[in-house]
């Protein structure tokens, strides 16, 4: 087993309600939700939930399906800053409005054809949905871990998967 690092992502399998299955769906991939390992000495992530805002959860206590992912060794990041940024957020609320958008976004991209240039118009700027805070912390340690993506607020834990500047080191 893959011992985990501070800057590890993890992403939650879509369980069997309609609101995972929908998103699941919507962004064509089996994960709905991040969370970054901050302090794997203390099972720590950090994650953004509807219920809560920015908080974090002990790594422990997960009972979802979660793979893990990690920064290939050849790209270069300050995970202090990356880690700095997550615990800065601690507390702020659930952008819920964002998440609506970035799900509408999504479905049109996927019945009709992707949205080249969109930003997300409904986004708060000290919200944040799970996939749009990580996105912005890695980018805060000065990683672009999604960069076929163009903004934080349009990206999904499908498109933190998909990601060629990650890997899967335990699924």
């Amino acid at each position: 087993m893959t011992k985990m690092k501070a800057g590890d992502i993890l992403l939650f399998k879509a369980e069997k309600d309609f609101l995972s299955l929908i998103i699941a769906w919507g962004t064509n991939s089996k994960y709905t939700h991040v969370a970054v390992c901050v302090s794997p000495e203390m099972n720590l992530a950090i994650e953004a939930l509807t219920k809560g805002g920015v908080r974090a959860r002990d790594i422990r206590k997960i009972k979802q399906d979660v793979d893990i992912f990690r920064v290939k060794e050849d790209s270069s990041y300050d995970v202090t800053n990356t880690v700095s940024y997550l615990v800065n957020k601690l507390n702020l609320k659930y952008d819920y409005t964002g998440v609506i958008f970035l799900g509408i976004l999504k479905l049109i991209a996927k019945i009709f054809k992707p949205l080249k240039k969109v930003t997300n118009k409904w986004q708060k700027d000290e919200d944040y949905f799970c996939s749009e805070l990580c996105y912005k912390a890695f980018n805060f340690g000065g990683l672009d871990i999604v960069p076929e993506v163009s903004e934080a607020d349009i990206t999904s834990p499908g498109d933190i998967a998909r990601s060629e500047i990650l890997e899967m080191v335990r699924g």
